[in-house]
């Protein structure tokens, strides 16, 4: 288990640096779906004690439960559930086209040619094949929409569940398939700037409903990274071990 680490932020907690670092790597399947996590080996990377470890640990499960706890018998990150990716996409949906109609109002030409260089540097990595590059800059375009509408604080909470959808993004992101979704943020866009809120609104239900296309190719190509459906949690109790 190899973290991918980037050096630690001026006034970053050590709990928020490993906080940071548990969620990236978890976020871009370098921790892979179910498997094994050690708190001693996660400090001895990050350079921190395993105090702040255990305590970033629960919070990733208490926020978005993908971390499972076993007692007695250790650690892992969940495996992708399908029933908890419908969840968040239904949230996504609600959320993002009500920021998405608010932005036909607000946006300026600024902002407009903030959104317009973002998709540009989608682009770029997806014809470099730096797809964790260009999953990261689409989450910066869909956070600057409710930065916009002025509900940054509402990305911010809902981040921890998001974490799911990440994942599946990723995998996603390695498909023909995601260029439409990057076309797809260029046509939000357009009806930004033409004001046109029902087009927008459109075009972001088309959007997030692209993961329903790829869902049973998802699975046969990846197994291993699913959960069976209809099976239950196991791992509910935090960590607290010396």
């Amino acid at each position: 288990m190899n973290l991918i680490c980037e050096p630690r932020r001026e006034g970053e907690t050590a709990r928020e640096y490993a906080y940071s670092m548990l969620r990236e790597n978890i976020a871009n399947l370098n921790l892979e779906p179910g498997c094994t996590l050690n708190d001693t080996n996660i400090a001895a990377q990050l350079g921190i004690s395993r105090t702040p470890v255990r305590e970033a640990i629960n919070q990733l499960k208490g926020e978005s439960e993908i971390i499972e706890i076993y007692p007695q018998r250790g650690m892992k990150v969940a495996l992708i559930d399908i029933n908890i990716i419908r969840n968040v996409r239904l949230m996504r949906m609600v959320l993002e086209k009500e920021m998405i109609r608010r932005c036909c109002d607000i946006a300026c030409e600024e902002d407009i040619l903030w959104m317009e260089e973002n998709v540009a540097l989608q682009h770029f990595y997806h014809r470099q094949k730096k797809m964790q590059q260009a999953v990261e800059v689409d989450n910066q375009l869909h956070r600057k929409f409710y930065e916009l509408a002025g509900f940054d604080y509402v990305y911010r909470s809902t981040r921890g569940p998001m974490i799911h959808y990440d994942r599946v993004r990723v995998l996603e992101s390695f498909y023909d398939t995601y260029l439409d979704s990057i076309r797809d943020h260029s046509s939000m866009i357009c009806a930004v700037r033409e004001r046109n809120p029902a087009e927008a609104c459109r075009l972001m239900e088309q959007h997030l409903d692209r993961w329903l296309v790829n869902e049973r190719r998802l699975r046969a190509e990846y197994p291993h990274y699913f959960k069976k459906e209809g099976m239950g949690h196991e791992g509910s109790q935090n960590y607290a071990a010396g």
